[in-house]
């Protein structure tokens, strides 16, 4: 179960980065607006919170532990 949630985040990532410069940031748009915000400020905040939070959930379920030395 665990390495199906880790390939998940780890897929997450590489998609979003891929969408968010391939797609999403490939012309400076300022439309559609976000509460007056121009799109691609809100949309790079909004990538850059997806890619933390899957971090965090990976960090947390698969905690990183240097090995007990004898």
């Amino acid at each position: 179960m665990k390495q199906k949630i880790w390939r998940f985040l780890v897929s997450l990532v590489i998609s979003l980065a891929l969408a968010s410069f391939l797609i999403i940031f490939k012309e400076n748009r300022i439309t559609p607006s976000f509460e007056g915000i121009p799109f691609i400020f809100w949309s790079g905040f909004l990538v850059t919170v997806l890619v933390v939070l899957a971090t965090f959930l990976a960090s947390k379920i698969f905690p990183y532990g240097e090995a007990a030395k004898p």
